[in-house]
């Protein structure tokens, strides 16, 4: 009976072990993914500011 429970406590606490990665490991693909975002974001925004510059650039030499 002994060696039951013991086997039982061991894989309660080898489950609280891989949830607790499983935790970390969640919150490192969502700042993955905030970053891919951002990185997006920002190369829209890119493109959409080098063609009013190229606009500008335009009105300028005229």
């Amino acid at each position: 009976m002994n060696k039951i429970v013991e086997n039982n406590v061991e894989y309660y606490e080898f489950l609280s072990v891989i949830h607790e990665i499983s935790k970390k490991s969640q919150s490192i693909q969502k700042d993955s993914i905030r970053k891919v975002y951002q990185n997006y974001d920002l190369r829209i925004y890119r493109i959409k500011l080098e063609k009013e510059i190229a606009e500008l650039i335009k009105l300028i030499m005229k």
